[in-house]
């Protein structure tokens, strides 16, 4: 009996081991949860954008879970009040767009709103979002039709808040027609592609991503790509179409004597950490994100959806959007005449 009892002494100390080292395993493997902050509501662009780079990042970083989380209102202020105020410390990560930086400089340099954020807090650290606007429209109506309406001052258009970047893009280019345009809000661009079909907007200023399922089945049109070059990766009912842009392959029916450059702002974002986060995790979401594009399921996804293959980084980063904003607040001058 007594060494029956030491041998189940002995298998009960072993099994016991063994569980100890699977409790071990298990905690060595736990993820570190990183929140990437949407400013924008579920299915528009950015939101697919955090979702898919969220999804490759946890796959190759497994120490960590990208989990996105929209945080919407104001088109993107709301999420920009709150981001502001976290711990710099905290893994939580930002989709700083260009229309959120734009919005604030004008916003505290020409009291044009309440801006409840301070933009010097939040850090972009790499681009994952380079679009080009399309202006989408109805099957009836043409550039024509928008020119014409700008002139008269009854033109509307969705595509964020009033000069968010979608509005500076399009106003601008209308202030060279003598034309203006009113911005219907709404939250997110898959609200502002049903402000057009409901009838709601004259037109809906938005990404290639945004509009292409529905441009392929002929319900809107794109009319104008607010590009150097006209845009080549729709396809309509009939077969693939090339949409015009403002400098080469130049709309018809705008003025062939005019410079309609300065419309073409840098539109999309940024993956951003907190102004005053440690500089290993910084570099860390650098490194994160190149090898995001490094990957070919994110740039063929990028191409897929028609966005634009555009990397930058750190401080070349920091520089972009700075240059973004001197662009942007010309545009703003020749859309309110200042």
């Amino acid at each position: 009996m007594k060494r029956r009892s030491i041998l189940f002494t002995k298998l009960l100390s072993s099994v016991m081991f063994l569980g100890l080292l699977g409790c071990g395993n298990e905690t060595s493997t736990k993820k570190e949860t990183v929140k990437i902050i949407v400013p924008y509501g579920a299915g528009g662009t950015a939101d697919a954008i955090a979702r898919k780079y969220g999804k490759i990042a946890s796959e190759k970083f497994p120490q960590y879970e990208f989990v996105a989380e929209n945080k919407t209102g104001g088109d993107g202020f709301v999420a920009s009040a709150y981001y502001q105020n976290i711990n710099p410390k905290s893994k939580e990560l930002f989709v700083l767009g260009y229309g959120n930086a734009y919005r604030h400089t004008l916003g505290k340099k020409y009291g044009t709103e309440q801006v409840p954020y301070d933009l010097n807090k939040i850090l972009p650290l790499a681009t994952i979002d380079d679009r080009t606007w399309i202006v989408y429209a109805k099957p009836d109506f043409k550039v024509e039709n928008l020119l014409a309406k700008a002139k008269e001052g009854t033109l509307k258009m969705s595509g964020g808040n009033p000069l968010s970047d979608p509005h500076l893009a399009l106003g601008s280019l209308l202030a060279l027609e003598n034309g203006k345009v009113t911005v219907v809000g709404y939250d997110g661009g898959a609200a502002q592609k049903q402000g057009l079909t409901s009838g709601e907007v004259d037109v809906f200023v938005g990404t290639t991503q945004a509009g292409m399922s529905d441009v392929e089945v002929g319900t809107i049109i794109p009319i104008l790509a607010i590009s150097e070059k006209g845009y080549s990766g729709f396809k309509n009912p009939s077969g693939k179409i090339l949409v015009p842009g403002l400098v080469e392959d130049k709309h018809p029916a705008l003025d062939s004597n005019k410079d309609y450059s300065s419309s073409i702002l840098p539109a999309g974002g940024f993956i951003a950490s907190r102004n005053g986060a440690d500089q290993e995790w910084t570099n860390k979401v650098v490194e994160i994100s190149k090898t995001v594009w490094a990957t070919e399921e994110y740039t063929n996804w990028i191409e897929e959806i028609g966005l634009n293959k555009f990397e930058v980084y750190s401080s070349d980063a920091q520089a972009l959007l700075e240059d973004a904003n001197n662009k942007a607040e010309n545009a703003y001058k020749l859309l309110s005449g200042k």
